[in-house]
């Protein structure tokens, strides 16, 4: 159960805004507007939803090359889109228009240059690329925030966030490092560093930190979980626990419970399309109404049926009726919890491995998929574990010169070498036509045959991506 409200902590949100100015994001302005939205009544909620839906789409007719083509091809304006039965007849976004058209799918009216590039992966393995502003991540992280209040977290109190590292952090001198968390009220704690020597030392930074909430990958929470029970070691008291990035399994969700005495709170995003549920106090699934609409896509038979995103909040590269790959049901249930957001269940979803090397170290699987993003000529790939010291890095050409290809492989060979340097990985590099699919019919981008939490029983090596990156 959420704890009392404690009392507003008014130095670290000081802290937190001036962060807020220093980035260029109006953050906690932003959570001010939305803090409220989900708690209108369920036909207000509605209502709002489609206000939104109807500026996207007039501002997309106005100022997105593509989405003005699609509207003069189907004979009508933004205008005529009157109703949520309208808007379902639009055609569908999919990974490959978004590929082939992609400066066509960029508003027209701003420099490119002024956008933040990124990539997340699909369930046929070609990473995809994509743009976001800074008023689009200034909002995300609104949204976050207001996930976060359910347990009574404020603004400014301390998150413990366990996300993956960068390499400008890796470079940063440690007191640079501390600081620029201390500021920023959210502590970083590195999944792709995640042994038992890296846990027992976030288990004592945790004692000094203490933090109000934690958030970040479920499996990497749920070992951490298992390690502190196992050591005998007394888990910081925190207000709730937020997983994201991977679905949460059963399992994970009792151990986290278990060890930290207060309420797992799983929340669902994609990179493409941020901050789409969360989890309330009753454990039901709320989608985020004021950032996305969310639709089944029409499919026969009683499986769960795919999903259509569209971003109410990402004006610069709007993404509507977007297929992710991901697949689920929409509820017409209404929550007892006060929140009138409309339900949703999450069944499947991208799904990666956590790699064990030799000497323990544990790396979350998103370390070796960011290896390659981006990177030219290279189709689809797959990092696949078949023993603690040996990975097979299986490659599908695509577009692009042979040289740069090779010079990016041996880049991502030289940094997975550099994760366990006193014991050699053997790293099996092979050029192949096509990997196959999982059973699930999903894409793997990591593989690991080595089981990360034999030492702890905490959950399944396997995680599914299913969340914010």
């Amino acid at each position: 159960m959420p704890r009392s409200p404690a009392p507003r902590p008014w130095f670290g949100r000081m802290l937190l805004s001036l962060t807020c100015r220093m980035r260029g994001f109006d953050t906690l302005k932003v959570l001010e507007e939305i803090k409220d939205a989900p708690f209108v009544s369920a036909p207000q909620v509605h209502e709002n939803q489609f206000r939104k839906l109807s500026a996207l789409l007039a501002h997309a007719e106005a100022h997105v090359p593509y989405y003005r083509e699609m509207f003069r091809g189907l004979g009508i304006t933004s205008r005529d889109i009157r109703s949520f039965e309208d808007f379902s007849r639009l055609p569908v976004l999919t990974k490959d228009i978004i590929r082939d058209q992609q400066r066509d799918l960029v508003r027209e009216d701003v420099l490119l240059e002024t956008l933040s590039p990124h990539f997340s992966g699909g369930s046929t393995g070609v990473p995809l690329k994509f743009y976001r502003s800074r008023e689009y991540m200034a909002a995300s992280d609104a949204g976050m925030y207001r996930n976060l209040e359910q347990c009574g977290w404020r603004p400014g109190e301390m998150i413990a966030f366990f996300w993956g590292s960068s390499d400008k952090l890796d470079r940063m001198p440690r007191w640079e490092f501390e600081l620029r968390q201390f500021i920023r009220r959210s502590y970083l704690f590195d999944p792709f560093r995640s042994g038992d020597v890296e846990m027992a030392a976030w288990a004592k930074r945790m004692r000094t930190l203490r933090p109000s909430v934690v958030l970040g990958y479920a499996s990497t929470i749920a070992r951490f979980a298992a390690f502190l029970e196992t050591t005998r070691q007394t888990p910081p008291q925190v207000r709730g626990i937020f997983t994201t990035a991977e679905k949460l399994y059963r399992e994970q969700r009792e151990v986290i419970e278990h060890v930290f005495r207060c309420h797992a709170f799983d929340c669902y995003g994609s990179s493409e399309v941020q901050n789409i549920s969360a989890e309330c106090p009753r454990g039901k699934m709320h989608i985020n109404a004021d950032f996305v609409v969310l639709e089944e896509e029409i499919s026969d038979g009683d499986a769960p049926r795919p999903f259509l995103l569209t971003s109410l909040q990402n004006w610069s590269m709007p993404f509507i009726r977007y297929r992710n790959d991901d697949c689920g049901y929409l509820s017409s249930e209404l929550c007892s919890c006060g929140n009138n957001f409309p339900l949703m269940r999450l069944e499947i979803a991208r799904t990666s491995d956590n790699f064990v090397l030799p000497g323990g170290r544990v790396v979350h699987g998103e370390y070796f998929t960011h290896l390659m993003y981006g990177s030219e000529g290279i189709a689809n790939f797959q990092f696949h574990q078949t023993a603690i010291d040996e990975i097979i890095l299986q490659i599908v050409p695509g577009p692009g010169d042979p040289q740069v290809r090779q010079q990016q492989i041996r880049k991502a060979v030289d940094h997975i070498r550099g994760l366990s340097p006193a014991h050699p990985v053997r790293i099996d590099v092979q050029e192949v036509d096509s990997i196959p699919l999982s059973s699930a019919g999903k894409h793997r981008f990591t593989r690991s045959d080595v089981n990360a939490d034999a030492g702890h029983g905490a959950a399944p090596n396997e995680t599914v991506s299913a969340s914010n990156a």
